[in-house]
């Protein structure tokens, strides 16, 4: 289940996406498959810094809990990515659980990013 106290929940204002991201590490020129649980409308779940093509994936509106996943590359020089989750300006809070992502040899790299920056407070 998703729903557990450990959630991130986000709430957009104004001009703001509630955007929350983590650095995490890779390996170059490998494969890694990114995915998270989001609840919420307009909640998208991406990678930027791959050195390749950034990848994204959203909902346009779940009321219940709902699986995004992705694929991306490293680039040859390409050590870390910024993993990230943000809802839509204006759309009520969000939430994201159990992120991951797992690399090359199966292994995870990272799970449930919830840090920086803070999520607003309701």
């Amino acid at each position: 289940m998703h729903a557990g106290a450990a959630a991130l929940k986000a709430t957009p204002a104004g001009q703001d996406n509630a955007r929350c991201s983590q650095t995490v590490a890779v390996r170059p020129n490998s494969t890694y498959q990114l995915s998270g649980w989001v609840q919420g409308g307009y909640t998208y779940l991406g990678v930027t810094g791959t050195g390749t093509t950034d990848v994204s994936t959203w909902t346009p509106d779940s009321g219940a809990w709902k699986q995004l996943s992705t694929s991306f590359s490293t680039g040859s020089a390409t050590t870390s990515v910024t993993v990230y989750t943000h809802g839509w300006y204006g759309q009520a809070a969000y939430y994201a659980d159990d992120i991951s992502v797992f690399g090359p040899d199966g292994a995870a790299a990272a799970t449930r990013s919830r840090r920086s920056p803070a999520p607003r407070a309701d």
